[in-house]
């Protein structure tokens, strides 16, 4: 439950809820199927209400235990005293014997002579004022202290009602309906406040219990008397000490009752001098908002003790999950920077039981007995010291001038060999681990760099500059390069030089300036980004080489290699205008001796390695770029679908594209480049989705740079043999692009809003050039009436078909040749569906190549295979499914071929009928054949009449010559 109070207009509000009665139930409460369906929701609020509940009833029930064995011991301690003391209230029976006894005595004595003065007996008794005010104080703690008592006792026995209330009930429904009623007539009626005031008179009944010693004590000896009064003095003061001080400081473990009472009093004051922003808080509520404020020598502290404590290994590895939850993030970074304060005492601390670096290479070193239990150990030490990197990698060092600062920001510069001499860890850690250790390094050391170049152009004596400059430099070792640059090493050494010169005895101002100019001379080229971008692109390098060597993916590749060349902020590692040296580039070369079998070099890896060979302008042209360019497009070529696309997809700079492209327009490319070049075009198409129904824009971008490039290709590649199968697919993809805009033209009456037709009649000019080069293109004749528009549309249609025709004839051909297992579409559903739907006119030589190219694949007799994976049996009786549909056949001597090819099947030996649709086509041809047979019979009919009229004519013409 809830332990902040409601509002005051929340509580009226409740309040007058709880007084009406509820006019919506007129029985007893009956779940609902409603009701029902919030069973889980409400088993949330009981569970959570009962915690809480649970736990601040057992606190006040053992409170109230504290207090009933308290007031019943002191109960009993007063009682005794009071039993002395209200003897002094009234006249003392002891006293008044002994008063006449002495009396008695004196009156003898003077009757035997002996004159003695004797005084009456006083009878009156006055109790004095300390034994008034004794008795009072007393009595009164007594009354106090046993109603202390009896309030404890009922709070016992409500605590105990609320509970047996709120559990009687099993329906969730009726449980959290009892628990909120009971638990907020519990807050509206303060029972927190009513326990609490229960201890506040326990505390009174004390000190009136002390003043009252005090009064007792006053008539019977005085030194006695001042001493208690200063026990009570001392009691007070520490008492109310011990009320101030949770006011003035938060933290503080003491408090009394009275403490929230006089926080309520002050509390807008208190809140504002401790920070809070909230003026509704109680003492209790500001000590815990108070704890939440972040405090990093706290923080610090609690880190150590923890570090301090872990003795044993099983200790070790939560603490190094804890640190990897602490710093894992789904952000670009991929670590949580605001949590490096909890982190930052555990990668400081100079003492190696505390730093947790020291504490990871100890217990890896101990994990030397295989197990699965100890794989998982050291995937988490090596887990969190890769986002212990990180951390560092994204966070500048603090007190760079430190020394000490290096070797914990830094890493120790043996960290990274004793990984790599431990040969039982996790592969898939360690190489992305051990990247990032070399990320930190390389950071580390840029840092360094930069701060001296910021002390060199302070406003410092030259002499001071050289002397903090050395400082920082003595953490630097030729050590630290690990990267080949000659240009770099260079400058680090003759700054190294300079530095050796500085500071020397006796050296003036003067001197210590031209020593300054010389080493900013030397900062200034070790500051050059090129510089860092060698670094960077060395340390990708070995990341990808690693994993290459042992044929893994490691864990968060890709995430590590964006961490990677993104880890210096102003620099773009894969911008190919920042150039850098021979010898640097050379760390991008992996691809050409790679492995071409995505066994060995999952396709993830291998498109980082694309990408990395494309991060300088070399990537074409460098000695060794033709090897790999074999090597991608023979990688291409034993990938999976599947792969292909995943390679396609990740490759978002087109540098595939770029590698082909650059290969087919080469006039020196070889035989063997040729052939790859090819397979590597044919890839790609499948990679970017080829065959579909929709050309999407990059392979439609892709087939117009091939097509494009065609005509200038080599022989090479025009005389290779999977070339008119390159060639026919780019066909392919030009045809169904233009295919699909063809079907948004309007065909209504509105053609206001057509398609830009210009933006595909390029296309179809260009693709009719190579097809149809003796036929026009139908021109648009916009602006037109709709009629004509409306004939444009489907003459257009038609040149079109006729162009998607000849390339299904080319498809024919090559299948017919046995070339098309592997290298061209086979997709032929897909391929043929716009000669089921067209129902124009086709071009006569059109429909003679396809006539010719299916009578060449009959002549096969691909039937005999139908068993067998066939791509000739395939097309065959593809090419039969669809033909009921070729309406557009009206040309004889196709329509004679077609009618040929049927009846050869028909007429083999091993004719089982399958292909129902034969007869369909072959009556179609048979109608055009005997239409033209009709036709020519007419005509020679007609020419005989000719022929007979004119000998009739000539006969005549003979007669009457005669005659």
């Amino acid at each position: 439950m809830p332990t902040t109070s409601a509002p005051s207009s929340q509580l009226e509000d409740l309040e007058k809820n709880e007084n009406e009665p509820d006019t919506n139930c007129a029985g007893r409460f009956k779940p609902t199927a409603d009701d029902d369906a919030c069973f889980q929701l409400w088993n949330v609020y009981i569970s959570q209400a009962h915690e809480y509940d649970k736990t601040l009833l057992e606190g006040w029930k053992k409170d109230m235990d504290g207090m009933l064995l308290f007031s019943a011991l002191y109960s009993a301690s007063l009682t005794a005293l009071i039993v002395e003391s209200y003897k002094k209230l009234q006249l003392d029976p002891a006293d008044l014997t002994t008063s006449l006894l002495t009396t008695i005595s004196l009156q003898l004595a003077s009757s035997n002579g002996t004159t003695t003065t004797v005084g009456l007996l006083d009878t009156s008794f006055k109790p004095t004022t300390s034994s008034l005010i004794c008795n009072m104080l007393w009595f009164l703690s007594l009354a106090l202290a046993l109603t202390c008592s009896l309030l404890a006792t009922f709070v016992q026995q409500w605590t105990r009602d609320f509970l047996h209330k709120t559990t009687m009930r099993p329906s969730p429904v009726v449980q959290a309906r009892v628990l909120a009623f009971s638990y907020f007539g519990l807050r509206r009626f303060g029972m927190h406040t009513f326990v609490d005031v229960i201890p506040i008179l326990l505390h009174i009944s004390l000190f009136l219990f002390f003043a009252g010693l005090v009064a007792f004590l006053l008539p019977v000896n005085l030194p006695l008397t001042i001493l208690m009064a200063c026990v009570l003095f001392i009691f007070m003061l520490v008492y109310s000490a011990l009320t101030l001080h949770p006011l003035l400081f938060l933290d503080t473990p003491y408090r009394t009752p009275l403490s929230d009472f006089l926080w309520r009093i002050a509390n807008g004051f208190a809140v504002r001098q401790h920070g809070l922003s909230d003026d509704d808080l109680s003492l209790t509520e500001a000590m815990v908002e108070k704890s939440l404020h972040r405090s990093p020598e706290r923080d610090r502290r609690c880190m150590e003790f923890t570090m301090t404590l872990l003795t044993h290994d099983t200790e070790l590895i939560p603490m190094f999950e804890a640190v990897s939850e602490a710093l894992a993030s789904s952000r670009a970074s991929g670590v949580r920077h605001e949590n490096f304060g909890i982190i930052a005492p555990l990668l400081q601390s100079s003492v190696p039981e505390i730093n947790i670096i020291s504490r990871i290479r100890n217990f890896i070193s101990g994990s030397s007995t295989p197990g699965e239990s100890t794989t998982k150990a050291l995937k988490s030490c090596l887990h969190a010291l890769n986002l212990l990197a990180r951390l560092v990698i994204n966070l500048p060092m603090e007190n760079i001038e430190t020394s000490r600062q290096y070797a914990t920001f830094w890493f120790q510069r043996d960290l990274m060999a004793f990984l790599s001499s431990s040969p039982s860890l996790p592969q898939d850690y360690f190489i992305s681990t051990i990247a990032m250790l070399r990320t930190s390094r390389v950071q580390g050391f840029r840092r360094c760099i930069e701060r001296m170049a910021e002390v060199l152009s302070s406003r410092k004596a030259c002499t001071e500059q050289l002397r903090e400059v050395k400082s920082i430099f003595a953490n630097l070792s030729r050590e630290d390069i690990d990267w080949t640059s000659e240009k770099f090493t260079h400058h680090f050494a003759q700054l190294d030089s300079t530095l050796q010169n500085a500071c020397m005895w006796g050296m003036t101002e003067t001197d210590a300036a031209a020593l300054v100019q010389q080493a900013q001379e030397h900062i200034a080229q070790l500051m050059d980004m090129s510089r860092w971008k060698a670094a960077l692109i060395s340390v990708l390098s070995r990341f990808l080489s690693e994993a290459t060597d042992v044929g893994l993916v490691p864990v968060e590749m890709d995430l590590t290699f964006t961490l990677i060349h993104s880890s210096i902020p102003t620099l773009e590692v894969f911008d190919q205008s920042l150039d850098i040296e021979e010898d640097e580039a050379q760390a991008t070369y992996l691809l050409q001796s790679a492995s071409i079998y995505p066994e060995s070099v999952p396709p993830q890896l291998f498109t980082l390695l694309i990408r990395l060979l494309f991060s300088t302008k070399r990537a074409l042209h460098f000695p060794g770029a033709v090897e790999s360019r074999l090597v991608l497009y023979k990688y291409l070529d034993n990938c999976t679908g599947g792969q292909r696309k995943l390679l396609v997809k990740s490759d978002s700079a087109y540098r595939l594209e770029k590698c082909i492209s650059l290969d087919l327009s080469s006039d020196c490319a070889g035989d063997l480049l040729a052939t790859w070049c090819i397979s590597g075009v044919n890839d790609v198409y499948r990679g970017m989705g080829f065959p579909r129904s929709t050309v999407s824009p990059r392979l439609l971008s892709f087939a117009k740079e091939i097509f494009r490039l065609i005509p200038m290709a080599s022989t090479n590649f025009t005389q290779n043999f999977w070339w008119f199968g390159m060639l026919t697919d780019t066909e392919q993809i030009l045809c169904e692009d233009i295919s699909d805009k063809l079907e948004y033209l309007p065909r209504g009456d509105d053609i206001s809003n057509s398609l830009d037709i210009s933006s595909f009649m390029g296309d179809i000019h260009a693709l009719g050039q190579r097809l149809l080069p003796k036929t026009p293109v139908p021109e648009c004749p916009l602006p037109c009436p709709l009629d004509v528009y409306q004939r444009w549309v489907s003459d257009i249609q038609d040149y079109v078909l006729s162009m998607h025709l000849l390339i299904i004839t080319k498809y024919i051909h090559i299948v017919s040749e046995g070339a098309s297992n592997n290298k061209v579409q086979d997709d032929w559903d897909g391929m043929v569906y716009l000669m089921q739907l067209h129902h124009g006119q086709i071009y006569e030589t059109v429909q003679l190549q396809l006539a010719n190219s299916v009578w060449k694949l009959v002549s096969l007799d691909p039937w005999t295979r139908r068993d067998k994976d066939s791509s000739q049996w395939d097309l065959f009786e593809t090419i039969w499914n669809v033909s009921p549909h070729w309406c557009w056949v009206n040309d004889v001597e196709s329509a004679k071929i077609l009618a040929k090819a049927i009846q050869r099947h028909k007429d083999a030996p091993d004719f089982t009928g399958i292909l129902y649709y034969e007869d369909v086509c072959l009556a179609r041809c048979m109608t055009v054949i005997r239409k033209a047979e009709a036709v020519e019979q007419e005509e020679e009919d007609e020419s005989k009449d000719e022929d007979k009229e004119e000998e009739e004519d000539e006969s005549t013409d003979e007669d009457e010559d005669k005659e």
